[in-house]
């Protein structure tokens, strides 16, 4: 499968095969191609269904120095994290949504603005993320597993 592979758990971990792409001071950037579960079919090639996404993971290194563009590494993730990120990013923002949208509809007897209402309650919450995302990023970590 070369430098690049899906991702598989192991016990309670995700982990990636990826490529360092840029070293920091104290970080290294590795791109990492996650793949929906078709795309390691033999037929993914014929079928037009299989998609891969490129992703950029940032990674603390104490040693950054270590490393090399291009380098093939294995970055570990705890599968806690994942289900974190998906509540943060897709289930709260639903259910968000949902109320508003309810409240909304029920308080002005008009679908368009309880939709429109609706809508605008995500700014609010899309924005308050933006600026915890230092304090965010730093409980989703990956390391690399040496």
């Amino acid at each position: 499968m070369g430098a690049y592979e899906h991702a598989y758990m192991k016990g309670r971990q995700i982990v990636h095969r990826g490529v360092v792409e840029r070293i920091d001071s104290q970080s290294l950037v590795v791109s990492i191609v996650q793949e929906v579960a078709c795309s390691a079919c033999a037929a993914a090639a014929l079928c037009h269904s299989s998609e891969k996404q490129q992703k950029q993971v940032e990674v603390a290194v104490a040693d950054a120095g270590s490393y090399r563009v291009g380098q093939a590494v294995t970055i570990v993730g705890e599968l806690g994290l994942g289900l974190r990120a998906t509540l943060w990013a897709y289930v709260v923002p639903l259910v968000l949504l949902m109320v508003v949208l309810l409240l909304a509809t029920r308080l002005t007897s008009s679908e368009g603005l309880g939709a429109l209402v609706a809508l605008l309650s995500l700014v609010p919450y899309y924005a308050v993320l933006y600026l915890l995302r230092e304090r965010l990023q730093r409980r989703f970590k990956f390391r690399i597993k040496s």
